[in-house]
């Protein structure tokens, strides 16, 4: 049945498949999501096209490239401008189709929409039919927050009411019709039309009944999230407390160091991992790989000295593997490689989900806005005492609005270095001149600096959308 789904979900992709509405997508003499336990099978996807955070080349961790080779290649790729960030590439024309686009929309074409449109003709219990659809209209909030953010700009008050934006995909589009693309500010006015739309059917569990399904605390999230990008921090504010209030929940770092086998070492070195859906500050989950994956000096440089994760990042530093992955992957020898996946050792993060982390983040984020620096210090100060090394943690001597902006991203880069929300928190700081900062990254001596002002920071959209819908313009 999903591979089904998944073909009509090319729609939201760009192409034209066909006359009939969205939802007619029962084939003859059978019939497709027509009670609740079809709507609950459908939302049980594990997401697997989020399993290696595809932005994270441009901000973060550069996964699996030889670097070496990358800088010297004669043809420049998509992969070249993104990592040695040269606006001077067309990168639309080296993207015929995008492993970011293609998942987010698939997740909102063959899931949350199917769910939507089916539910009010669904048979079975009532309350599990709205908590499907609630769930679905989350979750198809939470993933066009994820397009706009990273195929248009950010959100600007000044300009996001004629910034274009991305196709907000609705159960109700027409296959015959290209799909309209709307501005940025219209786009972030359906995503409070889902989330509202969720909240109205009062059907939502507190928490999902799993990590990859969606629970009241993450509907919360969600609207804090958006809130905070449209820089509505009081209604942020109260949307993180609410997440909080049913979800507040701290991994302490210090009690997350596995043994690592190593042939030949006795006793195993120790290091640090989020071993597979075990974390409590999970709000809703999309497994990303935590391996393969190198992290330039200057994005180290971000974390504490004295953070569990700084000393105890699996690499090549601090547990002895036989190669010299920085080498034999990256081309560039005794540079620090992750590799976090050894023997039954599977380390993940949540690349495309929330975590309680990200609203206490939100939650001192928006207290700093409001100038109570008191309160947005204790708030970090709480998380930083989960991170550091039990042994060293002292305080932050940080007091003032600029030394507290400066140790919430210091946080906010460190606990989301490997997931979407990196780039997307940096690309909206950088829409206001008080906190809009330079990128810079040292690969083989030499050192390239990313601008606030960038086009590099909006991904385009591939050709396989942008041929079979007109409406789909670059947006840088």
């Amino acid at each position: 049945m999903k591979n089904i789904l998944y073909t009509i979900a090319i729609v939201w992709v760009g192409l034209l498949s066909g006359c009939e509405k969205f939802t007619e997508i029962e084939p003859k003499g059978r019939n497709l999501l027509s009670t609740a336990s079809d709507l609950d099978l459908l939302l049980n996807d594990s997401y697997s096209g989020f399993s290696v955070v595809r932005t994270g080349a441009l901000t973060s961790g550069i996964y699996n490239v030889n670097l070496a080779l990358l800088k010297k290649e004669p043809i420049k790729t998509f992969n070249y401008a993104t990592i040695f960030w040269d606006a001077s590439i067309d990168r639309a024309a080296l993207r015929p189709s995008c492993n970011i686009y293609e998942p987010i929309y698939s997740v909102i074409g063959k899931i949350c929409n199917p769910v939507i449109a089916r539910a009010d003709a669904a048979r079975g219990d009532r309350l599990l039919i709205d908590r499907y659809k609630a769930e679905a209209y989350v979750l198809r909030a939470w993933f066009h927050y994820l397009a706009v953010n990273i195929f248009a700009k950010a959100y600007n008050p000044a300009t996001a009411a004629t910034d274009g934006g991305v196709v907000y995909a609705l159960e109700t589009d027409l296959v015959s019709e290209p799909s309209k693309k709307y501005t940025v500010a219209e786009v972030y006015e359906l995503i409070l039309k889902d989330l509202d739309n969720a909240f109205k059917l009062n059907a939502l569990l507190d928490q999902g009944v799993n990590q990859q399904r969606v629970g009241k605390s993450f509907a919360y999230a969600v609207q804090a999230r958006v809130l905070l990008s449209m820089r509505k921090f009081d209604q942020a504010l109260v949307a993180a407390r609410a997440s909080l209030a049913i979800n507040s929940q701290l991994d302490d770092h210090n009690n997350m160091l596995v043994d690592y086998p190593v042939t030949g070492v006795s006793p195993n070195p120790k290091g640090w991992a989020r071993l597979r859906l075990t974390s409590k500050e999970d709000l809703f989950i999309t497994p990303s790989v935590m391996y393969l994956t190198w992290f330039s000096p200057e994005l180290m440089a971000q974390f504490d000295p004295n953070s569990v994760l700084y000393n105890y990042m699996p690499t090549q530093v601090n547990i002895p593997f036989t190669a010299d992955y920085g080498n034999s992957i990256f081309g560039m020898p005794g540079e620090k490689a992750v590799w976090s996946l050894v023997g039954a050792i599977q380390s993940e993060v949540s690349g495309a989900g929330l975590t309680s982390v990200d609203m206490r983040l939100a939650e001192a984020e928006c207290l700093m806005r409001n100038n109570d620096l008191g309160g947005a210090k204790q708030k970090l100060e709480d998380i930083r005492k989960m991170r550091i090394i039990t042994s060293r943690y002292t305080a932050s001597p940080a007091s003032s609005r600029a030394e507290l902006f400066a140790l919430l991203k210091q946080l906010s880069r460190s606990e989301n270095f490997n997931t979407f929300k990196d780039m997307i928190d940096l690309k909206r700081w950088n829409t206001e001149p008080e906190f809009a900062a330079n990128l810079r990254r040292t690969i083989l001596g030499d050192t390239y600096t990313l601008t606030p002002q960038s086009p590099l920071w909006i991904f385009p959209f591939p050709q396989n959308a942008t041929s079979f819908n007109t409406n789909l313009t670059q947006n840088y």
